[in-house]
């Protein structure tokens, strides 16, 4: 018998805003480190409220990031942490990370066409991560909005690249779902002003922290690690237990099954791909 999923605020949205960070590009064992977080529209201003609600009371300023943590900051980065996941597991947002073993990246590519792996990946991440395949129908279409984390490459590539995002809806795997994404509701954005884009940088970032071994490194001339390394590894360890709240044996290293398959794709609050180049 095919295992029912159960419906949540999620399932009944008319719009969906999807925030996207990217992170390591070229890392020892990982790379091509992509992350983000959707959540429904008509739902975002509370989410956002809460968030900023905590961040102020916790005074992390005006904003937080991965390479902000401290020895000095680890509880309050801590309990920021449990808030956002607290709205994964209210059913209110959905977490999805994305990366690369560093043997399988792209190999160096012409001059001309340096940055194509990096909004290829980008491409697949926010077509697939998300389960957009799978959420349900609306009759009357389901609207989507990006706010993407400032490119980091000329604003010729960065204009082609949302072409092919606002093309999305045309693909065969998204046109039975009706999307309507319209080319000015892809925007890029300053994460100073978003507290959801400051929550993934910060889960991003642990990721990228700890599976390329970034835990273990120590000062030069020292037998024992840094301050700060030691108070990341100890926040990595936060969202470890975090998420493993809501996925049991979660195993950071590879793709999180899908469960139910494949509408897990769409309804777990968090998974991990570890994407594999197939041609691209």
């Amino acid at each position: 018998m095919k295992k029912q999923v159960k419906k949540s605020i999620m399932d009944n949205a008319r719009e969906y805003w999807i925030y996207a960070d990217e992170s390591v590009q070229a890392g020892a064992k990982y790379s091509k480190f992509f992350g983000g977080c959707i959540v429904p529209a008509h739902k975002c201003f509370e989410i956002k409220k809460r968030l900023e609600s905590k961040k102020y009371e916790l005074r992390l300023g005006k904003e937080m990031k991965w390479q902000r943590v401290t020895h000095q900051r680890l509880d309050d980065y801590q309990s920021m942490i449990t808030a956002f996941f607290d709205e994964l597991r209210a059913g209110h947002v959905r977490v999805r990370i994305m990366f690369q073993e560093t043997k399988s990246t792209f190999s160096r590519a012409p001059e001309e066409n340096r940055h194509d792996p990096y909004y290829k990946l980008y491409y697949q991440f926010i077509k697939h991560a998300f389960g957009l395949a799978h959420m349900p129908v609306n009759e009357q279409g389901t609207r989507l909005r990006l706010f993407l984390d400032q490119l980091p490459h000329t604003a010729e590539y960065s204009a082609q690249f949302k072409g092919f995002i606002a093309a999305l809806p045309q693909s065969s795997q998204l046109r039975h779902q009706s999307l309507k994404l319209d080319p000015s509701h892809i925007a890029e954005v300053d994460s100073k002003s978003h507290v959801l884009l400051q929550c993934v940088d910060v889960v991003l970032g642990a990721m990228a922290f700890r599976l390329n071994e970034m835990h273990l490194v120590k000062p030069d001339g020292s037998r024992i690690r840094g301050k700060r390394t030691i108070a990341k590894d100890k926040l990595y360890r936060h969202i470890l237990s975090e998420i493993s709240s809501l996925k049991p044996h979660f195993n950071p290293k590879i793709s999180t099954a899908s469960d139910p398959f494949p509408e897990g794709t769409w309804s777990m609050p968090y998974r991990h791909w570890l994407f594999k180049t197939r041609g691209l």
